[in-house]
């Protein structure tokens, strides 16, 4: 395969390759938002916090390339994507209270990105074609909640997924034979950092459970 691109190389800078046939696309995008609510009341001798923080981050990358050209007899082409998809939530809810005193609030992010490429070629009897795609979600919350008596209450973590897709494919042909070759990755990984969660006294804390996935496909073909 990579006899097959350097060839395309060198006859494209030689400027004697005309392409047959060749396209090639990329799309992305990307999207989230956050919410945060905070409630704190005391009344006679008490007192009541409450403190929310939510960031949301997404970002989408992807490429594609191809080419292809016929000198005399001898045929060659090649199609390249790759792309990424990546999203980050982080979140952080407390609550506390003395005496005769209620607090509680909620923090919510969420985030979303996706790349999808895809790139063909054909020239005289060869084709081929690569594609992927990938996509990453976030959708975390927290919340706390401290009541009269006395309590406290943490919840908080940094949630994340990157997905990702990179695909190739080249051929050739000429009176000395024919070569083709193809190859196709993905990855998808997701993870936490940072968590915490207690509570102690009349308080308590919950969180969300399916917060962060993703997923990624590519294919390849030649002839």
């Amino acid at each position: 395969m990579k006899k097959n691109l350097l060839a395309l190389a060198v006859m494209l800078a030689a400027g004697v390759a005309a392409a047959t046939s060749s396209n090639a696309a990329v799309t992305t995008a990307t999207g989230g938002s956050t919410t945060t609510i905070s409630n704190a009341v005391s009344a006679g001798v008490g007192t009541a916090v409450s403190s929310q923080n939510a960031f949301s981050s997404a970002t989408a990358t992807g490429s594609a390339a191809s080419s292809g050209g016929t000198v005399g007899p001898i045929s060659a082409g090649a199609a390249l994507v790759n792309g990424t998809a990546a999203t980050t939530g982080s979140l952080y809810s407390s609550s506390a209270t003395t005496g005769n005193g209620a607090a509680s609030g909620s923090a919510v992010a969420n985030a979303n990105a996706g790349s999808f490429s895809n790139a063909s070629y054909t020239a005289g009897p060869v084709g081929g074609g690569a594609a992927g795609g990938a996509v990453s979600l976030v959708n975390d919350a927290v919340a706390t909640a401290a009541g009269p008596g006395g309590g406290i209450a943490i919840v908080g973590r940094t949630v994340s997924t990157i997905s990702g897709y990179n695909a190739a494919a080249a051929s050739s042909s000429s009176p000395l034979g024919s070569d083709a070759g193809s190859i196709a990755n993905s990855s998808s990984i997701s993870g936490v950092t940072g968590a915490v969660n207690s509570a102690v006294g009349n308080a308590a804390w919950a969180k969300n459970i399916d917060f962060t996935s993703g997923a990624a496909t590519a294919l390849s073909n030649s002839f």
